[in-house]
């Protein structure tokens, strides 16, 4: 029952950041970027910053990502109804802004006991990949078969028919947070 608690105040406190930075998003849009980037010093300080973000090596972290499945694997995968019961379908994303409401609607992501995922819009599946759910940390490690994708790792919060995903800071997802409902397989034939 404490568990429970708790995930309802973590879903909560999620909900209330997510509302708090959509407000700070509004202030910011009011200046036009046109009178921001006429200010040298602004200009200069975001040129450092292009020139100082590294892009992501994709492949390195494809293959760090790879060497961990599959020494978990060695381990025993274990199989975690928790998340792999039914299909879970996303309700919204925040990675930075909330995403409009409904523009999820029929997506969809269904893990399989055997380590394997696909996902993708009623009827249609739009990729696959192998995860790993690790029970005593909570941690759900995911790598897709499309070697363009970075691998993604998230903390997991469940409570009842509600599964969020908060990104952690490994493949640089900490900025992204996502609500998943659990939903029928028939959502997969686009009958609702």
């Amino acid at each position: 029952m404490k568990v429970l608690k708790i995930y309802r105040y973590i879903i909560i406190l999620t909900v209330i950041l997510c509302i708090s930075c959509k407000n700070d998003k509004v202030n910011v849009n009011q200046s036009s970027e046109e009178e921001i980037m006429e200010n040298p010093v602004i200009r200069e300080r975001m040129e450092e910053m292009r020139k100082k973000s590294t892009p992501l090596n994709i492949p390195k972290l494809r293959a760090q990502a790879a060497s961990i499945l599959e020494f978990r694997s060695k381990q025993g995968q274990d199989s975690y109804a928790i998340i792999e019961a039914d299909t879970w379908e996303y309700q919204f994303v925040f990675d930075g802004e909330m995403s409009e409401q409904g523009a999820y609607t029929g997506v969809w992501i269904d893990f399989y006991p055997d380590g394997r995922y696909e996902y993708g819009k009623y009827d249609k599946i739009e990729g696959s990949g192998r995860y790993n759910f690790h029970f005593d940390r909570f941690e759900l490690l995911m790598l897709d078969d499309d070697e363009s994708i970075k691998p993604q790792e998230w903390s997991v919060k469940v409570a009842g028919d509600a599964m969020v995903l908060v990104g952690t800071a490994t493949y640089k997802d900490n900025s992204m947070q996502m609500k998943l409902e659990r939903v029928k397989e028939t959502i997969k034939t686009g009958a609702n």
